[in-house]
């Protein structure tokens, strides 16, 4: 550790509430809602304590007012980008920094205290793991994953079988296209499926998407996971109704995909052989590409095909 992550000093500013539009609805970004924000700042004070003298610190109120500035002033689909907009400001402004933003008026339609993510980074290592994650080369390292000078290719399943199931699939895609570090490039057909799982529910609608990414592949899952939380996303029960759910299938090509065991991510997806409503998206998009099975790479028409048990019929072309 450096001295200036070592140091126990902290300027701590907590609970700045700021209206900002920020949201993966037309809504959201319409009437806007308060978010909280909390920052900690790891820098000594010793020096300013020592001269009394303002010019020796950061000063909070400025900090406070950049920091609003940041919230009011931009529109994003995902707190988790307006937290890394605040965490790179701060950086600017001393080696280490932890950034909560709290969005308490989300819309989830379940009794709920508060959603927040928090973020703590480096001035050395920007780009680490949120807190709480452990950080692998695999994570940290896009390139890991078939990446070319585009990014790296992923491909994700992507269901819902509760409200408007169709529309919030529309709107999970346009999101995710949305994101400056994420383009969809090919979308699948609208597929009708059975409940996986044994859960009593109404049918699924599920579809693929491939995309193109400069994230990581455990930054692309939260990027799909805070998506899922800004559609009223619950996970109370497994294998369970729900408004929307994001799986990340595969990161990478056939040729260079990325292996992962962690228990945030495992890659490439451990139940994607099993899954009809996820093989005949893809099979759609890219055709008789080879995926993992017990049994080894196989080629994912065969595996379909024994699953013909599954009820799953295509709706809408894609």
């Amino acid at each position: 550790m450096t001295g200036a992550e070592a140091t126990p000093d902290r300027i701590e500013l907590r609970g700045l509430t700021v209206r900002g539009n920020h949201g993966v609805f037309d809504f959201e970004k319409r009437d806007g809602q308060d978010f909280v924000i909390d920052v900690t700042l790891h820098t000594s004070v010793a020096r300013a304590a020592a001269t009394d003298d303002l010019a020796e610190t950061i000063h909070y109120g400025e900090l406070a007012e950049d920091v609003a500035g940041i919230v009011e002033n931009n529109t994003f689909d995902l707190i988790e980008t307006l937290a890394e907009r605040i965490a790179d400001h701060c950086l600017s402004l001393c080696e280490h920094v932890e950034v909560v933003v709290h969005k308490p008026s989300a819309p989830i339609q379940r009794t709920f205290d508060d959603v927040r993510i928090r973020v703590e980074r480096r001035r050395a290592d920007s780009a680490a793991s949120s807190v709480g994650e452990p950080a692998t080369a695999a994570d940290a390292t896009p390139g890991s994953g078939g990446e070319d000078e585009d990014g790296a290719e992923a491909y994700l399943n992507l269901g819902a079988n509760l409200g408007d199931a169709a529309d919030t699939l529309d709107q999970a895609v346009a999101a995710l296209d949305r994101h400056p570090d994420i383009t969809v490039t090919r979308r699948s057909s609208l597929f009708r499926t059975a409940p996986w799982g044994g859960v009593d529910q109404a049918d699924f609608l599920n579809l693929g998407v491939l995309v193109t990414t400069t994230l990581s592949a455990l930054e692309l899952l939260s990027v799909a996971q805070g998506i899922e939380v800004a559609c009223g996303r619950t996970r109370e029960l497994r294998w369970g109704p729900r408004t929307l759910d994001i799986d990340l299938i595969r990161f990478g090509d056939e040729d260079g995909e990325q292996h992962s065991r962690t228990p945030r991510l495992t890659l490439p997806h451990p139940h994607a052989h099993e899954r009809a409503f996820v093989l005949a998206p893809w099979a759609e998009l890219v055709g008789d590409t080879l995926i993992d099975t017990p049994q080894g790479r196989r080629p994912i028409s065969a595996v379909l095909a024994e699953l013909d048990d599954q009820d799953i019929a295509r709706i809408t072309s894609g």
